[in-house]
């Protein structure tokens, strides 16, 4: 057994989880490879000896894409490009569609010509994570080595531009394409967006692709040019499916709940996102299985479909609101335990030597802020912030379990965001062992210091003048990273 500095946490163990479960694939929201992972978190659990383990359905439309290839004609003929379809855009006929290619242009306020019957390209920016401006707006920080201002990462979960989608629609163009022109490493390969913040998931008339940074310059050109011709062929299924919500209990001494939670489903084979967070529950719930030490009821949910615009957090909240949401005293989420990927002189990414650095969302009061420091502190978990529930990076956290917060329940939220996280390349390397034990460590802390404290006093608001600030810092920023209207897409 590996361990981390008297951590009784077994990282080899739970590198072997996120093995098992990124050996299935993209565990989409309704695929095979999703239910065969509902089934192996459920056999986990239930050998680990939680009572009440089962499936919670969730419908939800699976698309399955059966053919994507995106071509362009510079004269001599259709020639592919390296592309990636856009997660729940419309599919083209069979034999594809074809048009001219047009640029918007992200400069301009008013984008003129006729789009009517063409191919909208434009460029996808990222704006930048000021990990200073949040270090100020922080609740406390455990950064012994002074690393964290060094972080530039571009925020790659928030895509500005994307209205140029809905733009093209209504000005008649057939088809979209986007330059993910800040992706680090130049990748084409992401998905997203996925309904995080979207009104409809499902809303997306145009067929489109992402293309990479290196075709950009081309790219724009050609389309400036406005007689060049593309064709689009994306092909596939879509039909009604069920996913799961997967559930498992360890029983308390009294009524009131703590909720240990990530969820399950991934972009691509994804070990980072969300493995690593399922491995992190996975050891905590045979931790606390085994010691059967706790006050309160525990929780162990496995949620689906965060790449569904978190529809099974938020089915979970609302199939429970009179039976468990009124006795939840805190709601735990994990995600992503990785490394930090920088890139290099060649433009490729590498790791940085050091841990992604990691954000956790803890209520408005100094005993919960203490008590999660202190956890962090005694792991080792290091490069963290500790940010409020809402403010700068909006109405509750960027997390799976954000919901819970707009639910009236006080939460921890633990999450990194490695600019490679919605990408195809998020692969084992990238997953940091030794920090998987050092979170389990904390959270397991974090469970039981809560455990001796009341469900009002973990609740509290304790800084109702920071919370004031946080609620106009959070209308300052959504003004900043406002254009004419058009609202950032995460």
């Amino acid at each position: 057994m590996e361990n981390i500095k008297g951590n009784s946490f077994d990282t080899s163990l739970m590198m072997e989880w996120v093995k098992d479960i990124s050996s299935f694939g993209p565990r989409r929201a309704g695929s095979p490879a999703g239910h065969k992972n509902e089934d192996f978190l459920m056999g986990q659990l239930t050998n680990f000896g939680l009572e009440a383990v089962h499936k919670e359905p969730v419908p939800v439309v699976y698309r399955e894409t059966q053919k994507a290839i995106l071509e362009i004609d510079e004269g001599e003929g259709f020639k592919p490009l390296k592309a990636q379809w856009i997660p729940y855009s419309a599919y083209t006929p069979g034999q594809g569609i074809e048009g001219n290619l047009v640029y918007a242009d992200p400069k301009k306020i008013l984008q003129g010509g006729d789009w009517k019957g063409k191919i909208v390209l434009t460029d996808i920016s990222f704006p930048v994570l000021d990990v200073k401006l949040l270090a100020k707006f922080s609740l406390g920080q455990y950064d012994p080595e002074g690393t964290t201002p060094d972080i530039k990462h571009p925020a790659t979960w928030v895509r500005i531009n994307w209205h140029f989608y809905k733009q093209a629609y209504k000005k008649g163009a057939i088809g979209f394409i986007g330059i993910l022109k800040d992706q680090p490493g130049g990748s084409y390969r992401m998905y997203a967006p996925y309904g995080f913040k979207e009104k409809n998931i499902l809303d997306k008339p145009l067929p489109g692709f992402w293309v990479s940074r290196n075709d950009g310059p081309k790219l724009r050109e050609l389309a400036k040019k406005g007689d060049t011709r593309v064709r689009m062929i994306h092909t596939g299924e879509h039909k009604p499916k069920i996913t799961n919500n997967i559930v498992g209990e360890i029983a308390g001494q009294n009524d009131e709940i703590v909720i240990l939670h990530s969820h399950h489903d991934s972009p691509f084979k994804s070990p980072v996102e969300d493995a690593s967070g399922c491995a992190v529950i996975l050891a905590l719930a045979k931790h606390f299985a085994e010691e059967r030490d706790n006050k309160r009821k525990i929780i162990i949910l496995f949620t689906a479909g965060h790449f569904y615009g978190s529809l099974g957090t938020r089915t979970f909240i609302q199939s429970h609101i009179k039976d468990i949401v009124p006795k939840v005293a805190l709601e735990i989420t994990i995600e992503h335990i990785a490394k930090e990927a920088v890139e290099n002189d060649k433009g490729e990414l590498v790791f940085s030597g050091q841990p992604e650095g990691t954000g956790i969302f803890v209520p408005f009061n100094k005993g919960m802020v203490n008590t999660v420091l202190e956890s962090v502190k005694m792991n080792s978990v290091d490069r963290v912030f500790l940010l409020p529930p809402e403010g700068p990076l909006g109405n509750y956290p960027p997390t799976d379990g954000g919901d819970w917060y707009e639910a009236g329940v006080p939460l921890v939220n633990i999450i990194s965001n490695p600019v490679y996280l919605l990408n195809e390349e998020d692969d084992l390397e990238w997953v940091m062992p030794e920090r998987l034990s050092k979170v389990a460590g904390a959270v397991a802390d974090i469970v039981r210091k809560t455990d001796a404290m009341s469900k009002e006093s973990i609740g509290l608001v304790e800084f109702p003048g920071f919370k004031l600030k946080m609620k106009l810092i959070k209308h300052l920023v959504r003004m900043k990273t406002t254009r004419l209207g058009f609202r950032p897409t995460y």
